[in-house]
């Protein structure tokens, strides 16, 4: 391949990753109305507070005067870490101060675009060395979140979903970088930033970033390029980073509500129909896995055509299935190979790991009464993606085109019913053409993206 040819597929990836990380993002941001679901207001006046110098409080409320959509009763995101919100202040704060209430909204979904598109870069860097020898997988993997139901929904709304995937996708780069023998010094600075960024967004995400000290430690004591004494540093600096950056949060919180974690599971009991439940009961329901497992399906866009109700057949179909086989091929091709085997088992083990660290996390959320959304287990595609797009590559990536098809059509009709929703109480205004921009704008990234896949030298070896 020419020089000239390598250089056009490079810009022709960028264009791709660019529109696939705006398009569906800004069609849920142009079809939802602002504030028209239970948290987002409570997420907006947060970084609205942020601006004057403040943190919130459970009891206190919200400042944010907005009179559409959803108010919240009390400030039930006050219990997240402020990482996010110091990012949305500088964009919400003063449309909020000049009494823009619904455009400061707005103005924290377009930050939320942002961040949409720099988790599919680092999305395409975790395929890239987790999977080296296989052609376009970062870009396959990208393709695959891009298209995904809570990439689309949380890259258009203001929830801390996605900067959690982003801040753990990074630790989880910066550890294979570390992993390859880069360049120490940067990457152990990317690492403790990294984890101290998960700390700073979700307490949910602190086992995460241990989880990741521990893994870098053991693989530099493997055979491999990593030395023992940048693995230790990497550890220490992530642990010295996180309790700098977020141990006074915890503390606070602890203060408030008696709990790290800062929850009120008795308020949620009194005032909401949530109950709790035995953990083991939570995890043996069927129901509880069916729902938070639709990352590819649409049982939660209602109404549906009748076909479409149902989503497990879909989460069978462009999830489990294709996720299994190409964890199956990958474990395959890693025993065949005895060339740092011992480091790239352990990096898949951490991988898996981490997805069961957010899961049990999750189970222990909904048995002490907190809600189970799908949206929860979001951040566990960065590190199930590149599996997941391997066998879809496979036959000069014509899988992963059907694959596409398939989800570019279910995308649509998500959009619709999301235009057709039908809420009570005062709402914002939604607009649908820019809305169908939008989703034009993601089939675009899509197609550009298939193309330079389908035409790729073919390199699959897992």
């Amino acid at each position: 391949m020419s020089a000239r040819v390598t250089r056009i597929r490079a810009v022709l990836e960028h264009v791709a990753l660019v529109l696939l990380g705006i398009g569906g993002p800004f069609a849920y941001a142009m079809a939802s109305p602002i504030y028209s679901s239970g948290d987002e207001a409570a997420h907006v006046d947060y970084a609205f507070q942020v601006w004057h110098g403040e943190l919130p409080v459970f009891e206190e409320g919200l400042e944010l005067g907005n009179t559409v959509g959803v108010h919240p009763p009390v400030q039930w995101t006050a219990h997240h870490p402020p990482l996010l919100y110091l990012l949305l202040a500088p964009f919400v704060g003063p449309l909020a101060d000049a009494g823009n209430i619904e455009g400061a909204g707005m103005a924290g979904r377009m930050v939320m675009v942002a961040l949409s598109i720099a988790l599919l870069y680092a999305i395409r860097g975790i395929a890239r060395l987790l999977l080296p020898a296989v052609a376009g997988i970062g870009l396959a993997s990208a393709l695959i979140v891009g298209l995904s139901v809570w990439f689309v929904r949380l890259g258009g709304s203001v929830y801390t979903d996605t900067l959690a995937a982003l801040v753990s996708a990074l630790a989880f780069y910066a550890l294979l970088r570390l992993a390859r023998g880069r360049t120490p010094v940067r990457d152990i600075v990317l690492f403790a930033v990294a984890c101290a960024g998960c700390a700073l967004t979700r307490f949910s995400l602190l086992p995460v970033a241990v989880l990741f000290a521990v893994a870098v430690i053991v693989i530099g004591h493997l055979p491999g390029p990593l030395r023992a004494r940048h693995a230790w540093t990497a550890a220490v600096a992530a642990g010295v980073a996180v309790v700098a950056s977020s141990l006074w949060f915890y503390l606070r919180n602890i203060a408030l509500t008696g709990n790290a974690s800062g929850g009120h599971p008795d308020w949620a009991a009194e005032h909401t129909r949530r109950v709790a439940r035995p953990v083991l009961e939570v995890t043996r329901d069927p129901a509880f896995w069916t729902r938070m497992t639709e990352q590819f399906s649409t049982g939660t866009y209602p109404p549906l055509p009748r076909a479409l109700e149902t989503p497990l057949p879909w989460t069978l179909l462009l999830f489990a299935l294709p996720l299994l086989i190409g964890l199956v091929a990958h474990v395959a091709g890693v025993l065949r190979e005895r060339r740092e085997r011992a480091v790239r088992l352990v990096i898949l083990a951490t991988a898996l790991c981490a997805c069961g660290g957010i899961a049990i996390m999750q189970i222990m959320h909904h048995a002490g009464g907190g809600s189970a959304f799908a949206r929860y287990f979001f951040a566990m595609l960065p590190f199930l993606a590149p599996f997941l797009a391997l066998p879809l590559l496979w036959a000069r990536a014509l899988p992963l085109a059907a694959w596409t098809a398939v989800r570019t059509t279910l995308l649509g009709l998500e959009i619709a019913a999301t235009l057709a929703r039908e809420l009570s109480g005062p709402q914002a205004a939604f607009y649908p053409t820019p809305t169908w921009i939008g989703f034009g704008v993601a089939v675009a990234g899509a197609s550009i993206a298939l193309g330079v896949l389908v035409g790729a030298p073919r390199r699959t070896t897992p």
